[in-house]
This record gives C-alpha cells, structure tokens and sequence, in this order.
C-alpha cells in the first residue's frame, strides 16, 4: 500500500509538472525546478533512495503486481509449522506418536521386568503347552478345544521375574472384563474332570483348533485354566483378547 501512494504521487506529480511546462515558459523554468526538488523531498521523506529509483524506474503494471506478490507473501503461514508440544496434544493425536502396543500382550505391577511382549516374541519362548482342555459353562454344557500358549506362571516367573511379595494376578481383556487369582492359583496344575489323572497348567493361548486368533478382531491371546476339580465351572475364567496381566 505504501508503494501504490508513492507512485499514485509520483504521477500526480508529473502531471502537475507537465501542466506547469505548458503554461508557462521562459522565467518560470526556475518554479519547474523548485516544483521538481518539492517533488523529490516528499519522496525522500517516504523512502530510502534505493527504494525511490525503484519506485520511479519501475512500470506501473510491474509495480502493483509486485505489491500483489508480496501482500500475498505476508498473508502465507510459515512453510514449517512449529511443533506443539506432547502435553498440548489430544488423545487421539498422541495416540499416533506413540509405538502401537494394541496387540502386545503387556505384564505389570510387581515384577522385576514389566514386559510388552509381541506374539513373536511368545512364540520363540521355550515354555510352550498345547493340549485338548476340558470346558464346563454355566448352562452345563461341556467340550474339548484344543490350545497352544505358554505357560503363564513360566512367564510370570521366569521372564518377568514376579516379586516374592505379590499375592494377586489380575487378567484384564481390553473391554474391561477382568477375572483374578491368588499367585497359587496360578501356579497350580487342573484337570479334566473325565479324567482326573491329566494335568493341565494355566496358559496364555494365541491358537485355537489349530488356527491363530486373527489381530484384526482385537489382541490374539486368551486365558485358558483347566477345572480345580470335579464340577468346576471354568469357561467363563477363558478371558479372550488379553491387555494386562497385572501382578499386585
């Protein structure tokens, strides 16, 4: 805006001064000439000198698109926006700075080694069970299904290295549903009520009837626990989609 006033005076000026060299000759070229320095004190008064060539030399369509250019310069935001900080991000927004751990089946609490394990990862442990365990619901239905896992008091004992002082262990699904035992319960065989002889430790299952619980339909791992005796009602303890197992 300021350049667009000082050629606007700049015209106006010369045309004043055409005006007065029309009208007027002879003894009136010394007014052309303080008309002249007038013009170019205002100016001087506006610009540098450098920015008065400018002004003076360029074209006038040059000279307002030049204006246009750079008042839609100032108007651009920065090419690099600053970064804001963790704490002003939402939750969802920090939920994509972070590693995804969806998936990975997390051991907290009272242990040595708090874990954030990878199906990967439980698959090359060496503390791996399959077998045909025995299910009764609450409706008394009854069946086999055959699992593959690892031992959870192995890894409880071994690779997260659990605390003597724990007494508690909480299996927590990621829809909240949560079912807890003692440390002994956990470290107890069961049975199959049809024959009692067959022991069964607690394990954190990812394969069902020969097939891998899908990470798609939510964390692959499910707790499975034989029957503490005859008549135990033990499905519903089956936690499918795991989260946490929290050792308190």
């Amino acid at each position: 805006m300021k350049r667009l006033f000082v050629i606007f005076l700049v015209l106006l000026l010369a045309i004043t001064g055409c005006t007065s060299d029309t009208a007027t000759e002879g003894p009136e070229i010394a007014e052309e000439t303080d008309n002249n320095d007038l013009q170019e004190e205002v100016i001087e008064e506006i610009f540098e000198e450098d920015e008065i060539e400018e002004a003076v030399e360029t074209p006038i369509e040059e000279a307002e698109e030049n204006l246009y250019t750079e008042e839609k310069e100032e108007e651009k935001e920065p090419l690099v926006a600053e970064t804001p900080a963790y704490e002003d991000l939402t939750e969802a927004e920090r939920t994509e700075t972070e590693v995804d751990e969806t998936n990975n089946l997390k051991i907290k609490g009272l242990v040595e080694k708090e874990l954030s394990l990878t199906l990967d990862q439980l698959k090359e442990m060496d503390i791996i069970f399959e077998a045909d365990f025995y299910s009764l619901n609450n409706f008394g239905t009854t069946g086999y299904t055959h699992f593959k896992g690892v031992k959870l008091w192995n890894l409880l004992k071994e690779k997260a290295l659990i605390r003597e002082e724990a007494s508690k262990i909480s299996i927590v699904a990621h829809d909240g549903y949560t079912v807890e035992f003692t440390v002994e319960d956990v470290q107890r065989e069961y049975i199959d009520e049809t024959d009692p002889t067959t022991k069964y430790p607690m394990i954190i299952a990812w394969e069902e009837n020969g097939e891998e619980y899908s990470p798609s339909e939510g964390a692959p791992y499910k707790l499975v626990v034989g029957q503490k005796e005859p008549g135990d009602i033990n499905k519903p303890k089956w936690v499918s989609n795991i989260d946490v197992i929290l050792v308190e």
